[in-house]
């Protein structure tokens, strides 16, 4: 097991082990949480894959972000900009954890043991939050489609440093949102990338020349 996958477990189970929670499921395709309704809750995905949708005043969509088991999302970890809705769907069907955030300021009310490594935790989730919409940014400030992909296959290949082959996790429709591109504009630039000998894909599964 990769080091970030045992990291997201010990995360996983400090919260578990905490009282101020509440456990939830949902399927495919269902709102998990709306960051514009201040709610005080920060989410914990335990099972499945979800993403951070953004909806501007004109009611266009486009993906932000994707979340995966051990992942964190609230409104205390993305800051939603008053112009914007930001809504949490599941991308899979899902198991979320539902923390409080006022109760983890607060002690249980069984006096939970695990509450200084919670609160250390929650701090963690923000921070990696935080870094990986630095990452989004740093991509959409590519001039080009081009760049933006291969950037985005640069992330993709972190993972991954021993091969030159990285599938991507999520379909081109879902890839072309996060990237702020059209999906057929999408499948030509990676058509033309496969032409000029940059990289070699069939399907998601793409190796880097």
């Amino acid at each position: 097991m990769e080091i970030k996958s045992i990291e997201k477990q010990e995360r996983i189970k400090t919260i578990t082990d905490c009282e101020s929670k509440k456990y939830a499921e949902f399927v495919k395709g269902d709102i998990i949480l709306s960051l514009s309704t201040h709610s005080g809750l920060i989410g914990l995905l335990l099972e499945g894959s979800a993403s951070i949708m953004t909806i501007d005043e004109d009611g266009r969509e486009n993906i932000s972000d994707f979340l995966t088991v051990g992942d964190s999302f609230g409104e205390y970890i993305i800051m939603p900009l008053a112009s914007m809705e930001y809504i949490v769907i599941a991308e899979t069907d899902c198991k979320v954890l539902f923390v409080n955030f006022e109760n983890v300021m607060h002690n249980c009310h069984h006096k939970c043991e695990n509450h200084n490594e919670l609160i250390k935790k929650m701090l963690l989730f923000t921070s990696q939050r935080a870094q990986y919409l630095s990452l989004h940014v740093s991509i959409l400030s590519k001039k080009s489609l081009r760049e933006k992909l291969l950037a985005y296959f640069e992330y993709l290949h972190q993972s991954v440093p021993d091969k030159n082959e990285v599938v991507i996790p999520i379909t081109f429709d879902r890839l072309a949102s996060y990237l702020g591109a059209d999906r057929s504009a999408l499948m030509r630039e990676i058509r033309r990338m496969n032409n000029d000998g940059i990289i070699s894909s069939e399907g998601r599964k793409v190796t880097l020349l």
